[in-house]
């Protein structure tokens, strides 16, 4: 164990699961795939850590992986390394799984799903949106989900290169989760027990979390679609994915209040501002480290700005823009009608950028997806945070358009149908009255409902879906 500032940064086994054969997914028992973490008596040294280095060492320092030892999955036990203010497993349970049958905890156990990141270098709403397909994963296999975004992301040993999510401040606490959402169930890092019951925590394959939210509910949850392909078809999956997302949201996400207060209160102050007939036009300027889709003229946001202003005299844009440059540009080229809660980044690379505050950037980020959601229309590339504010908001999904479709796509017919008139299209967009508005606003400074829904009583049993040990092996009787 390495004590750094009040963290337990503490070296886990994920021992490899299999689910009990009878469930949903027949007689794979393999997938999707799952490991149990369980403490270890001694740093490891065997393996990479998937943080760049080997070990630990106790005179040489950290030795560089030389090479990364694959799918950690073809194992039937690896390693990784975390730091919480208390130890994800407890101390009084860390202990070899083959010491630690069920039938002596008591009572049935309890399984808790650690849903994490899996990645240094994913935004803000890239690690929602892998949450997101998490908790459904949680609620299809009925385990309890417990969001933990830690110091040091939980991948797994095959990426040498990965270390400390980008939002983590020491300052604020060990899970970047909890800085800007309301937990996710009653489960509290570390606890031993949950409603009576001894916990058994479990991890799950970031990617067969997404796999299995295809499998189960026909789509998965992403930010990312084709863009130099548009079609009926390629529509109709976008809209399905919005909605799997929409539905994830409004089961799982809320966002703290303060930052919901302080977004009403803008959009309040804004909506009061505007003349008679005036609207908000949404505008999410992605630039800074944008690199999984290509990033595009800031020309392109030009005419359909163009377009509504003319169409709705009077209105204002609601600009959220991670690059300064880009601020700056459009407040000269609209003068005075431009309305921000900040003005950008003077930075290549928004994530990570050491210079800026991990933690402001993550509550900015937030702010600027709570201010798109409310708007009227809006206007997006790809982007994960602009995608967030079509799932809290649903009525977007019909009423806003994306500019990253370019070329063949942008000309073909089941685009241009759905690209409103005062931005050159076919379409004629219904925008919210300003009571819808005003409703919008209530519920923004409402008290959130609790999160997610009841969990089992204990783990599944019988034909149900909770893991065993791999290979068929229990560890003791009790809902293993």
């Amino acid at each position: 164990r390495v004590m750094v500032a009040e963290e337990f940064c503490v070296w886990y086994d994920v021992v490899k699961q299999s689910w009990r054969p009878g469930s949903q997914d027949g007689a794979d028992s393999r997938w999707p795939r799952i490991g149990e973490l369980v403490g270890r008596s001694a740093t490891n040294g065997t393996v990479c850590d998937g943080y760049g280095s080997r070990q630990f060492g106790e005179r040489a320092g950290r030795v560089p992986c030389a090479q990364c030892p694959g799918d950690p999955y073809k194992r039937d036990t690896w390693s990784v390394l975390q730091c919480s203010s208390t130890p994800l497993v407890p101390i009084s349970q860390r202990i070899s799984p083959a010491w630690r049958p069920l039938s002596v905890l008591g009572s049935a156990p309890r399984g808790v799903l650690l849903v994490v990141s899996d990645h240094n270098n994913h935004g803000l709403f890239a690690q929602v949106e892998r949450v997101l397909n998490q908790l459904h994963l949680a609620a299809e296999r009925g385990l309890t989900p417990h969001v933990f975004l830690g110091h040091k992301v939980f991948n797994a040993p095959d990426a040498c290169d990965v270390g400390e999510n980008q939002y983590y401040e020491s300052g604020r606490g060990p899970n970047v989760w909890d800085y800007y959402f309301e937990p996710v169930s009653e489960y509290t890092t570390g606890a031993a027990t949950l409603g009576g019951r001894p916990v058994r925590l479990f991890s799950a394959s970031v990617e067969d979390a997404r796999r299995y939210a295809i499998r189960t509910a026909g789509d998965a949850v992403t930010s990312y679609f084709e863009f130099k392909r548009y079609s009926e078809e390629l529509h109709a999956i976008r809209t399905r994915v919005r909605a799997f997302g929409a539905k994830l949201v409004g089961t799982w996400l809320r966002v703290k209040p303060a930052l919901r207060t302080e977004a009403a209160e803008l959009l309040q102050r804004w909506r009061s501002s505007l003349p008679p007939g005036g609207r908000l036009l949404g505008v999410h300027a992605r630039g800074t480290d944008k690199a999984a889709h290509p990033k595009f003229p800031l020309e392109r946001f030009f005419a359909p700005i163009d377009g509504f202003l003319a169409a709705h005299p009077g209105s204002r844009i609601l600009l959220a823009t991670d690059d300064a440059r880009y601020h700056a540009a459009l407040q000269k080229r609209y003068p005075g009608a431009i309305l921000s809660r900040g003005a950008g980044y003077a930075t290549r690379n928004v994530v990570r950028d050491p210079a800026l505050s991990r933690h402001a950037k993550g509550a900015d980020a937030v702010m600027d997806a709570l201010l798109l959601a409310h708007s009227d229309y809006l206007l997006k590339g790809t982007s994960a945070l602009s995608e967030f504010s079509l799932w809290l908001s649903p009525r977007l999904a019909a009423a806003h358009l994306d500019l990253q479709i370019e070329g063949e796509a942008a000309a073909s017919p089941a685009y241009t149908s759905r690209v409103p008139v005062w931005a050159g299209g076919e379409a004629v967009v219904p925008l919210p009255s300003p009571a819808v508005a005003l409703a919008e606003l209530d519920r923004l400074r409402a008290p959130s409902p609790p999160a997610g829904v009841s969990p089992p009583p204990s783990l599944p049993t019988g034909e149900a879906e909770a893991p065993h040990g791999h290979g068929g092996r229990r560890r003791g009787g009790g809902g293993g």
